[in-house]
């Protein structure tokens, strides 16, 4: 029996995280690195089907990753850098916030940072945060140091560690959403649905029009089958989000957990 196919050759600049897959939603550890794709018979590489490319966070569970032709890799690391570098700088000036282009409303510096930390990561741009942290406390910025310590960890894979920065920025700043998000998260990774329930809620009363956190917790449920928590999300889900309701999928789902839990969803007749 011939056994022919093709895949992703002589990988090199290879680096892992923890997160969730962008195209399956599985949580867990994804690779990214460089390669070239070939047509192989009996697995040994015969045929190459295309230049090497760029691999970003592929996962083991739908084996499916970003793939980036390197001719289109050079402009992004270059952004990536040029904006990194930007926002150091912008730290050592004495800011703590930034309007970015095209946008009228600032934005924590330490939430900018943290928000490219992955991808940097992944293109070997950065190995660690501690040149990072330094410039971050020398500059009185515990909070955007602890978010940015937070989000390292949870790429690390250290859910635990990652609560802990997390909890520490919310107790600096109890005005800012994002360490209460950041917290609910990791407590709905982990299983823990009563701290779940408890950071999203304050979550939600600061940010009462995003849909994330029910969305998040929709998940939990669902792994839980906790049909009555499924109902409770999906209704909030609806009526944040009105034009979801159509969503076949979402719909199935809604409808069986109304019938076990035995709760009429208020959205249950417009299916």
């Amino acid at each position: 029996m011939l056994i022919y196919g093709s895949r992703m050759y002589f990988k090199k600049n290879t680096v892992k995280t923890t997160g969730e897959c962008e195209h399956c939603g599985a949580y867990g550890n994804l690779t990214s690195y460089q390669a070239r794709k070939f047509g192989h018979l009996y697995f040994i590489p015969i045929l190459p089907m295309g230049p090497q490319s760029q691999v970003l966070r592929e996962c083991p569970q739908c084996s499916i990753g970003t793939h980036l032709s390197m001719t289109d890799l050079e402009p992004i690391v270059a952004s990536l850098a040029d904006q990194f570098k930007s926002w150091i700088i912008a730290i050592q000036e004495g800011q703590t916030e930034l309007v970015l282009d095209g946008e009228t409303e600032p934005v924590n510096i330490g939430h900018l940072i943290a928000g490219i930390l992955d991808d940097l990561y992944c293109l070997k741009e950065i190995e660690g945060i501690e040149s990072i942290s330094t410039i971050l406390t020398s500059n009185n910025l515990r909070y955007e140091n602890d978010v940015v310590s937070g989000c390292w960890h949870e790429i690390q894979g250290d859910l635990p560690q990652a609560k802990i920065s997390f909890q520490s920025a919310h107790q600096t700043r109890p005005e800012e959403p994002l360490p209460l998000f950041r917290m609910g998260s990791i407590a709905a990774k982990t299983g823990n649905v009563q701290e779940a329930e408890s950071a999203f809620e304050k979550y939600s009363k600061l940010a009462p029009e995003d849909i994330s956190p029910y969305i998040e917790l929709a998940g939990l449920y669902e792994g839980q089958k906790d049909f009555a928590g499924i109902v409770r999300a999906y209704d909030m889900i609806y009526t944040l989000n009105p034009d979801v309701i159509p969503d076949k999928g979402m719909k199935k789902i809604y409808k069986k957990a109304c019938k076990k839990s035995g709760i009429t969803g208020k959205f249950l007749n417009e299916m």
